[in-house]
């Protein structure tokens, strides 16, 4: 009967163990999906489409009905020979190529769309991400704190009875105890305020109905190993060439690119300006028969005109060299925003190797003696030949240690997940 209870047990546990899996996905899944930010790029992308479907090839042909040469005497359609009933029709071409570039305007300006949408994606990906970060550092620093305190009451007792018992404890060490006990729920009520406040900044990235879920949101095992599996990885060393052909399919780069090409298109509308814009007319006159029925011819027009820039060549020029400024100044800041995302990446890569020793150095070294030196001043308290200041001191280096270890662990997945944001920005997790 144990037996299968104990198997039963097992089952269950394994169980909940594969049911669990990381929450950050599901975060990042809910925020993007429910998006104000990417909805609004779809809506602009679809009107700025809708739009290019609506320019006109040609402009609407103009017609005209007029009487002409009326006499005023008596008004007689018949009585002179000018006298006329006039049908024309006009139509006015587009100038060069400027419904073709009008179109290609709005479908480049609907192409930065898509790039933008990526760049938000990015953008909330590695916000999400570091504020999750923070909030299962903080969670596995109260952890440590809770367990502190439970070792700290156990130790506080044999203090208080040894005191009590007038066996080697004195008042200053039951103080003591009592003042680093208030100084951990002091910094465990820190703690909890800090992981309250991460938590409650999700809130900037979910709608009100998902923001009802957050506050029973707490960190699994599931999500303990994506942090191990975060801060495990390892980085090869920066080549500049491979990370530049990296940062050009970034979706800023990218949108940047899409924003020069339009610039580059009203370039090429302000040069299509300087070509001359044709009108082409034709009219039918009707005349009635003359008073002795004698008939009267009818006539048919037709001409063309076309526009003469004599005032606007120079208006023209001045707005033609502006859009070329302004496709340079684009280019240019291309350039820096490359030379600006090289540099966090540099930085990045020259963290790595200082933060990734300093972990090694905790976890290998540092907190193995800082573990040895509190065992050896508490077992040398217990046997009346050392100092309950030495167990104290030794006790609070060890929770700093601790303390600090989390924080190079949080720094080290940030610094990925920041690393990630440049060189894998829509990578799925």
């Amino acid at each position: 009967m144990s037996a299968g209870i104990l198997l039963s047990c097992w089952q269950l546990v394994a169980t909940a163990q594969q049911a669990q899996q990381p929450q950050l996905p599901q975060l990042l899944s809910q925020a993007l999906s429910e998006d104000y930010a990417l909805a609004r790029s779809r809506q602009s992308e679809h009107a700025l489409t809708t739009q290019g479907n609506a320019v006109q090839s040609m402009p609407d042909p103009r017609i005209s009905v007029g009487m002409l040469n009326v006499p005023t005497d008596g008004f007689a359609l018949n009585e002179q020979a000018m006298t006329q009933l006039k049908m024309g029709v006009s139509q006015m071409l587009p100038r060069g190529d400027s419904v073709a570039l009008q179109r290609d305007a709005l479908a480049a300006k609907a192409a930065e769309h898509p790039a933008r949408r990526d760049l938000r994606k990015a953008e909330v990906t590695r916000a999400i991400t570091l504020t999750w970060i923070d909030i299962i550092i903080l969670h596995n620093s109260k952890e440590l704190v809770t367990e502190q305190l439970q070792l700290l009451d156990q130790l506080t007792t044999a203090v208080e009875n040894n005191y009590a018992s007038s066996s080697g404890a004195s008042q200053y060490d039951v103080l003591s105890m009592e003042v680093l006990h208030t100084a951990l729920e002091d910094r465990m009520e820190s703690l909890t305020s800090a992981q309250q406040t991460a938590i409650a900044g999700l809130s900037n990235w979910l709608t009100p109905m998902q923001q009802a879920t957050l506050s029973n949101i707490t960190p699994n095992q599931a999500d303990q190993r994506w942090l191990t599996s975060l801060i495990g990885q390892s980085l090869l060393p920066a080549n500049t060439s491979a990370l530049l052909e990296r940062l050009q399919q970034h979706p800023l780069v990218i949108s940047r690119n899409a924003m020069i090409n339009v610039q580059k298109i009203k370039q090429q509308q302000v040069a299509s300006s300087f070509d001359p814009q044709w009108e082409f007319n034709a009219s039918y006159a009707y005349r009635q028969d003359a008073t002795n029925n004698s008939s009267r011819a009818d006539f048919v027009s037709v001409g063309m005109s076309v526009d003469v820039p004599l005032f606007s060549r120079k208006v023209k020029q001045a707005a033609l060299a502006a859009t070329v400024a302004e496709t340079e100044s684009l280019e240019t800041e291309k350039r820096l925003v490359i030379q600006q995302q090289l540099s966090a990446v540099n930085q990045l890569y020259a963290r790595y190797p200082t933060l990734h020793s300093r972990i090694k150095r905790y976890e290998q070294a540092l907190l193995p003696l800082r573990q040895q030196h509190y065992e050896a001043a508490l077992n040398a308290y217990t046997t009346a030949s050392g100092n309950f200041s030495d167990v104290m001191q030794s006790h609070l280096a060890l929770i700093d240690d601790q303390m600090k270890l989390l924080n190079l662990q949080g720094d080290m997945a940030a610094l990925m997940t920041r690393l990630d944001y440049y060189l894998n920005p829509i990578s799925p997790l």
